[in-house]
């Protein structure tokens, strides 16, 4: 209960952002390896599918602190990618002088990501529900731009 408590004082304070676990470099890679095996058949849509959850899949039926911190693991993951990939299309924008753009685009989605998921934790009401959906909606759109990233630089 402790451990709950303290998570949701977290995400109070900082967001769901906040509270995200540090991802194994196992979690890591099995994001990565997923990508890639996905990408070589599939659309972004297909990816996001196949791949999305395949750290938080196998924690659905722990408690609801338990699954958060899955979902934050996984969140944590795929932004690990969405970084990796953030250097290859900068230097691609910069190549092509869409620099600014892009850093711009970026900056906008940061905000808009943050503000999206604080209103998926706050919808939740005051329940201990609203630490899974701000941490799902973490995963979701982190692991969605990442994607979007791995299609524009190798696809």
């Amino acid at each position: 209960m402790l451990r709950l408590a303290l998570l949701l004082a977290t995400l109070a304070l900082g967001g769901p952002a906040a509270a995200q676990s540090t991802p194994s470099p196992q979690d890591v890679s099995r994001v990565g390896a997923c990508v890639q095996s996905a990408a070589a058949r599939g659309s972004q849509a297909q990816v996001l599918s196949q791949c999305s959850d395949i750290i938080a899949g196998s924690c659905r039926d722990q408690t609801t602190i338990g699954i958060a911190d899955c979902l934050m693991r996984e969140a944590g993951a795929w932004d690990a990618w969405l970084n990796a990939w953030w250097g290859p299309m900068r230097a691609a924008a910069q190549a092509d002088g869409s620099w600014d753009r892009l850093l711009a685009a970026q900056r906008q989605w940061i905000k808009d990501r943050d503000a999206e998921c604080r209103r998926a934790y706050d919808r939740a009401g005051g329940g201990s529900i609203r630490v899974i959906y701000g941490a799902e909606c973490q995963r979701d759109l982190t692991a969605r731009k990442a994607i979007e990233f791995y299609f524009h630089l190798y696809r």
